[in-house]
């Protein structure tokens, strides 16, 4: 009898450990989320032919649901196939609140982009905006003059994100703009662009003099669409992109990158799964709590979802 009950004692402390450990598995994964920061939905992409559905809600939620990824920030595409993207963005926002939350795309070179800012929470239920500009090699100069103080304003007004398609052209006017506005949350996409024209390599210590965004807390670079900085675009493990990467971890600290998959776009070269373990898996430098930072708790923190 005496060795059944120590049996019976021995199974129960392993119960309550097992159940223990799987307690705290349970409140480790709800409080690290995963959260793909860069994302496009829309039903025609024509620019995907022949596989211009890929970025249809349905499909996205596939992805996620398939990769365990809890929500997306939706960057709408604004063009002659989509005039109406910002409306249906909003609207599947809507549908979804749980898996989504919504940028608008503002034109900030029109004259009206400070109103548009200013509505763009109440009527399209945005987090932020999102901005490409006409031509990436072009500079901005203009954001720094005083025709764009009113636009500024409604962001101070607003407390919208500052989402901006911006390459190494236009590095010194996106820290001039940081370091004139601590109060507006920017961030620029797809580790700001480096393989452009005029970018830096992954072995420059400076990156283009982006580093120096150290010293602005509000700045936020997107560890997004690798496969436009990788020496070959189908390698998911991206050791061109990840060097890149790697440089703005060093620079800037794991709190200021967030990851996103550039979904559909990025579906040319790899797949939704692999352009996250392109982080999850690949990105050896990053320890379980930064890991946990670039995956969700930063776009969390950033953009307020």
């Amino acid at each position: 009898m005496a060795c059944r009950h120590c049996i019976a004692k021995l199974v129960n402390r392993c119960v309550i450990a097992y159940l223990g450990l799987v307690v705290d598995q349970t409140i480790k994964e709800v409080s690290m989320p995963v959260i793909d920061a860069h994302v496009h939905v829309l039903s025609n992409f024509a620019p995907m032919a022949p596989w211009e559905d890929l970025g249809r809600v349905d499909r996205l939620l596939h992805h996620m649901d398939e990769c365990d990824v809890d929500k997306a920030v939706v960057l709408p595409v604004v063009a002659d196939y989509s005039p109406g993207n910002n409306q249906e963005c909003a609207q599947w926002g809507r549908e979804h609140p749980d898996r989504l939350a919504v940028l608008t795309d503002v034109p900030m070179h029109q004259q009206d982009a400070a109103e548009r800012v200013l509505r763009t929470g109440e009527e399209f239920g945005a987090v932020g905006t999102s901005y490409y500009p006409p031509k990436l090699d072009e500079k901005m100069q203009w954001m720094l003059e005083e025709a764009c103080d009113a636009l500024w304003q409604a962001y101070k007004d607003t407390g919208l994100v500052c989402n901006l398609q911006i390459g190494p052209s236009n590095y010194g006017i996106l820290l001039e703009l940081a370091q004139r506005h601590p109060e507006i949350r920017f961030v620029a996409n797809h580790l700001a662009l480096p393989a452009l024209v005029g970018g830096p390599d992954a072995q420059d210590e400076t990156y283009g003099g982006l580093l120096q965004a150290a010293a602005c807390p509000n700045l936020s670079i997107k560890a997004s669409g690798f496969y436009a900085a990788a020496a070959t675009s189908w390698d998911f493990r991206c050791p061109q992109a990840l060097g890149f990467f790697s440089r703005l971890l060093k620079g800037l600290g794991a709190d200021r990158l967030l990851w996103g998959s550039d979904w559909p776009p990025v579906g040319r070269h790899v797949t939704y799964r692999q352009s996250l373990e392109i982080i999850r898996t690949f990105a050896a430098e990053l320890d379980e709590g930064d890991r946990a930072k670039v995956l969700g708790e930063n776009a969390a923190r950033v953009y307020g979802i």
